[in-house]
């Protein structure tokens, strides 16, 4: 999977610290900006040796079975653990509140599992940076003004 983004940093270890751009963030109220999320930034690898500086826009290569597992990991797996632990304390009561109870102490064992994991699995495989865009391929995420879905600024 291939995605723009940012340079924010480079680093001396061939690692560059990269985050996805908002090209729309003043013009829209549902963005980033409007909602004070900050950019977050996270590794990639350089091993083509590009000269990057900050602020450059890369594209950068995603595994996707990465990110799929991921994706499972953080959303579906505590949705499981939940049916699980209120399957399991349906067969022994039938009182509403104490199955929600324990279906809420099901979700919240998934999530602090899955950070459990991640903690010991470690964070997988870092995104490759795979070519520098060019200033017209720039140009062409940060000058649409509309969500018209067919440049690639709108995705």
């Amino acid at each position: 999977m291939k995605q723009a983004v940012i340079v924010n940093n480079v680093q001396d270890d061939n690692t560059i610290l990269v985050y996805y751009p908002n090209p729309k963030s003043e013009k829209s109220n549902s963005s980033r900006s409007f909602w004070g999320v900050k950019e977050r930034t996270f590794p990639a690898l350089n091993l083509e040796h590009f000269d990057l500086h900050e602020k450059d826009m890369v594209e950068i290569l995603i595994d996707r079975n990465g990110a799929i597992s991921a994706a499972f990991m953080m959303f579906i797996f505590p949705l499981l653990c939940f049916l699980a632990v209120y399957l399991i304390v349906g067969q022994f009561t039938d009182t509403e509140w104490i199955l929600f109870l324990f279906g809420v102490l099901g979700l919240t064992s998934g999530i602090f599992a899955n950070g459990l994991i991640k903690k010991i699995k470690g964070i997988g495989k870092i995104p490759t940076i795979i070519r520098v865009l060019s200033r017209a391929e720039i140009l062409e995420w940060t000058t649409c003004n509309s969500a018209c879905k067919e440049c690639k600024g709108c995705g």
